[in-house]
């Protein structure tokens, strides 16, 4: 699940960015077009997005951080079968 959101962030936090590059570069970017005049308010909406799942991807859950059981006693061996004598 911390893969799906490190990925998800990253993908939104390049696309937001790219927003405010990209105009730098004389390039528009197709996705981010598509919001027309809006386009600024999506694109930090995305960098926001981006940056609060990125974060949240590094937070471990209870059982990453749960310290591992003690080692127990090994069960007790009970004795084979006797051949008679």
């Amino acid at each position: 699940m911390n893969r799906i959101l490190r990925n998800v962030g990253f993908l939104l936090l390049l696309l937001g960015a790219s927003s405010f590059v990209f105009p730098l570069l004389n390039l528009r970017s197709r996705i981010m077009s598509a919001f027309g005049e809006h386009e600024r308010i999506a694109a930090i909406a995305c960098l926001a997005v981006g940056a609060i799942l990125f974060g949240l991807s590094f937070r471990g859950s209870k059982e990453d951080k749960a310290p591992p059981p003690p080692p127990g006693r090994p069960p007790a061996q009970t004795p084979g079968p006797t051949a008679p004598a």
